[in-house]
């Protein structure tokens, strides 16, 4: 029986005792009339007292009255109990938010992404979209599809802005103005046996990005508790000019200025720690049994802190379409050498200390800071992104979703 996990609140249930939501058509069965929208309390309880009166106005929800063998699989409608009309629109127990049509029917793996204000959750998250969609979507012969009308609206939206407009996309809006809709996205991979391709595997990604107003102390960021507790991994975004010792360190310049510095890395991962392990995801040692990324962005302002022949200034090859442990291994090590000479070993032992699983990666969304004359944010070549799809590509082959290659040989789980 599968169980599904609500992107929205998070709540776990059985598949085949979703309620569902009455589409309201004017072609009832039951004596021609559809039936009227109703206030639909515990979707806006969940939306916040912000929403308006009018969009509380919804379509009924049911639970049927029996199921049938079979039942609420891919593509599967249930007639309304009031108007007789099918309906494949299944909605969340709990908030009842509507869900993405083949959301109930394949796995689902959560991400979340933390990182405080300016960290540039929003820009990764469009620039990691894009690579997916071409050039390691190519690697791994994998496709990505938006799901739900926010996602496909959402994705658009930042993709205009970054490609085109050449323009940063807005800032994650804080939970004091209201909920932030989680990104969906239907990923679907090659089926790998031991000795061939058998087939296609889907999984659901589900991104929730907290904004970096509400990552500012441990009371804030219980607000996201129960989200990263659901989370089957954590990428964790840290702007390396938040660091001071970084910031002495660079040269001057005539770019854009450096930004305004907000809640250490450090702090927000002692906190998002403490929460996670009230929230029972503390292993025997109490350190959290959940995979955390922990991602250094902005690379390409640390050139002249870096080795010309760092893993940090070029993309992984993804030969043959396989992870490689031994790249994110030299990676990690990278990370980790730069960390301490940054004087940041504090941050380092903090993380170790908290997390069982711990990986360190460095990357850049848009490969490059925009000229002091440009008129946008991005560079006028638009993004050349480095490294960002590591951290996922990470947490994917953990769960057994990619082949992984370690010392010459490739292996799959």
């Amino acid at each position: 029986m599968t169980t599904v996990i609500c992107p929205y609140c998070f709540a776990r249930a059985s598949a085949a005792r979703l309620p569902y939501r009455c589409l309201m058509t004017p072609t009832g069965v039951h004596g021609g009339a559809p039936c009227a929208a109703e206030t639909d309390k515990a979707w806006a309880a969940f939306q916040g007292p912000r929403t308006p009166r009018g969009a509380q106005e919804r379509g009924p929800v049911f639970t049927p009255a029996r199921r049938l063998p079979g039942l609420g699989g891919a593509g599967s409608s249930v007639p309304c109990p009031r108007c007789g009309v099918p309906t494949p629109v299944r909605v969340c127990a709990e908030c009842h938010n509507d869900l993405p049509s083949d959301y109930c029917d394949q796995d689902s793996r959560i991400i979340a992404l933390v990182g405080a204000k300016a960290s540039g959750k929003s820009t990764y998250v469009a620039v990691l979209r894009n690579e997916l969609d071409h050039r390691v979507g190519q690697a791994y012969h994998a496709s990505l599809a938006a799901m739900g009308q926010h996602t496909q609206s959402r994705d658009k939206e930042m993709a205009e802005d970054l490609y085109e407009r050449l323009r940063l996309p807005d800032a994650t809006r804080p939970s004091a103005l209201g909920f932030n809709d989680p990104l969906l996205y239907r990923l679907s991979l090659p089926r790998r046996g031991r000795l061939r391709v058998s087939g296609t595997r889907h999984t659901t990604l589900v991104f929730f990005d907290a904004a970096g107003e509400d990552l500012a102390g441990a009371e804030a960021i219980d607000r996201y508790t129960r989200y990263l507790s659901a989370a089957d991994g954590i990428i964790l975004l840290v702007d390396p000019l938040q660091l001071g010792s970084v910031r002495d360190r660079l040269p001057v310049h005539d770019g854009p200025p450096l930004p305004v510095v907000e809640t250490a890395p450090r702090q927000i991962a002692a906190d998002l720690a403490a929460q996670l392990r009230t929230h029972g995801k503390g292993g025997t040692d109490k350190r959290v049994t959940t995979p955390i990324a922990v991602a250094v962005t902005k690379t390409d302002m640390l050139r002249s802190l870096l080795d010309p022949h760092s893993p940090l200034l070029r993309n992984a090859a993804h030969t043959g379409g396989a992870y490689d442990a031994e790249d994110r291994l030299a990676v990690h090590e990278e990370l980790r050498a730069l960390l301490v000479d940054w004087n940041c070993g504090s941050l380092l032992r903090q993380l170790e200390h908290d997390f069982a699983r711990l990986s360190l990666f460095g990357l850049s969304a848009l490969g490059a800071p925009p000229p002091p004359d440009a008129p946008a944010d991005v560079p006028k070549a638009g993004p050349q992104p480095v490294r960002v799809e590591d951290p996922l590509l990470w947490l994917l082959a953990l769960r057994g979703l990619l082949p992984v290659r370690t010392a010459g040989k490739e292996w799959t789980r």
